[in-house]
């Protein structure tokens, strides 16, 4: 299925020396740029030349940064994921919560992640090339899936420091949790599309269930 391009406004390229500014507004024009068309064309519809003239840089500008269309690639990838987790985190709402809110709450960012556009189109496109890329599902795996699993095992550490009960596997807690939603998405999401709120339900049904066993965790 195409995906529609963003058509973002050619950089104004000034003369002379950049700053580190322009550098960083440049970098981010190009991976912006390229990930619209790729989720537009697919990796093997996309022309170097063609990223340069819809970025407004140069091609010289474009291969001194990405000598391949595959590094370029590459890069895109890890930008995206980096994005999807620079999300703010609302940790001073849940300072005072119970922990079953606290992971109600992360189920929640979770689910609103799985059902982003941008989302669905890129993971799509990844697996799509995974087997050409292999280094990228490691990519992923890492920034992704390893990323929420230290985060929530960060929330369910301070938790039970906080009520001072004793937890030796959150590693193995937020994991349960992350596979237990995102496994019943994926299985789910091949059937008919999946609202945030579906997801939800199961997330608080995995909580729910290991909420009954805490002291075990």
């Amino acid at each position: 299925m195409a995906h529609p391009k963003p058509s973002p406004d050619k950089l104004a390229i000034k003369r002379g020396r950049p700053t580190a500014e322009d550098v960083a507004r440049i970098e981010q024009a190009i991976l912006s740029t390229a990930r619209g068309m790729f989720l537009a064309e697919g990796f093997d519809g996309v022309a170097m030349e063609a990223v340069a003239a819809e970025t407004g840089v140069s091609r010289t500008t474009l291969y001194s940064r990405y000598a391949t269309k595959a590094a370029l690639f590459r890069a895109v990838v890890q930008n995206t994921v980096e994005l999807w987790y620079a999300r703010p985190r609302p940790n001073d709402l849940l300072d005072h919560a119970d922990i079953r809110t606290i992971l109600l709450s992360r189920v929640a960012d979770m689910a609103a992640v799985l059902v982003d556009p941008l989302f669905r189109a890129f993971h799509s496109l990844t697996l799509s090339n995974r087997h050409r890329f292999p280094e990228l599902g490691m990519m992923m795996h890492e920034l992704g899936y390893q990323n929420a699993v230290r985060l929530l095992s960060q929330d369910i550490q301070n938790s039970a420091q906080r009520d001072r009960v004793q937890v030796k596997r959150p590693e193995l807690v937020a994991q349960l949790i992350i596979n237990g939603v995102y496994g019943w998405f994926v299985q789910h999401d091949l059937v008919q599309e999946v609202a945030a709120s579906e997801i939800e339900v199961q997330g608080q049904t995995v909580v729910d269930m290991l909420m009954q066993s805490r002291e075990t965790w």
